[in-house]
């Protein structure tokens, strides 16, 4: 029986990290890195092609992706992230692991309890706490793969409120389970990327024209040379969005060569903001 294709990737759902106060952080990084790692020298040709960085706009933690296909798998997609709610999911999260958490997004109902007084008053609820923010640290320089063999690297968000993961792990149930998300079997991975070398293709042919063509290249010492960076501390998270595929360019003022390309931007097509 011949392989299934693989679906073709329209969206994602994601936790954007740029803010008005992440983005200066995230700026003087990556231009400080870029400038370190895309620099030739005369004893030895630049560690990475300029292409392969990430510009500032793009940095988020995916959550999952999606294969919308029509408007109104779109739509739907849209309204199912409305309807969620999130400050039960985040107070769930915070206090018991993500399974715990059923498939629309609500933490179980607490079993009916029985007065037993004479007074046949049923007992009240303690109000909920009020739900944390995420904040969040993207530190070092990490790889999927092994570092020899690596095309793309990563921060992590480390250090992290215990209830990030669990968030987002509860998020990605829910909206696989709706049928919103493509099915992935292994364990939710978060992660910010700095650096992937398919960015750094021909725009004409397509053709990978780094790396001995293949876009692989040995990690091993960026990876330790930047083990301890910090990219942006203080990070919080604002929001849950579903994107389009696709960053656009952001076109700023022109030189010599042209109108210059300042940032690159995922398009955002619904949100909800956090607490």
């Amino acid at each position: 029986m011949p392989p299934k294709p693989k679906p073709q990737l329209t969206h994602f759902l994601l936790l954007p990290l740029v803010t008005p106060t992440s983005r200066p952080q995230l700026q003087s990084s990556l231009q400080r890195f870029a400038a370190e790692v895309t620099t030739p020298t005369e004893s030895a040709e630049a560690t990475l092609p300029a292409k392969a960085i990430r510009p500032v706009g793009a940095i988020h933690l995916t959550i999952g992706v999606m294969s919308l296909l029509t408007p109104e798998r779109v739509d739907a997609a849209c309204n199912y992230l409305k309807s969620l709610d999130i400050h039960s999911m985040l107070r769930a999260a915070a206090v018991s692991p993500a399974h715990n958490l059923d498939s629309t997004g609500s933490p179980p109902p607490h079993p009916t309890t029985i007065p037993t007084d004479s007074t046949n008053t049923l007992p009240t609820d303690p109000p909920p706490p009020p739900t944390r923010p995420l904040t969040t640290t993207l530190s070092g320089l990490h790889t999927l793969r092994a570092p020899t063999h690596s095309s793309s690297l990563h921060a992590s968000p480390t250090p992290s409120p215990p209830h990030l993961h669990p968030f987002a792990t509860a998020l990605r149930a829910a909206f696989t389970t709706a049928g919103f998300l493509v099915p992935e079997t292994r364990p939710l991975s978060l992660h910010a990327t700095i650096v992937n070398t398919i960015y750094a293709r021909s725009a004409r042919s397509g053709k990978m024209r780094w790396g001995k063509g293949s876009g692989r290249f040995d990690a091993t010492a960026l990876i330790e040379r930047y083990r301890d960076v910090v990219w942006a501390s203080d990070v919080r998270i604002e929001k849950v969005a579903i994107c389009e595929m696709g960053a656009k360019d952001v076109l700023g003022g022109e030189d010599s060569g042209g109108v210059v390309v300042v940032d690159q931007v995922y398009r955002e097509i619904a949100s909800v903001e956090l607490p």
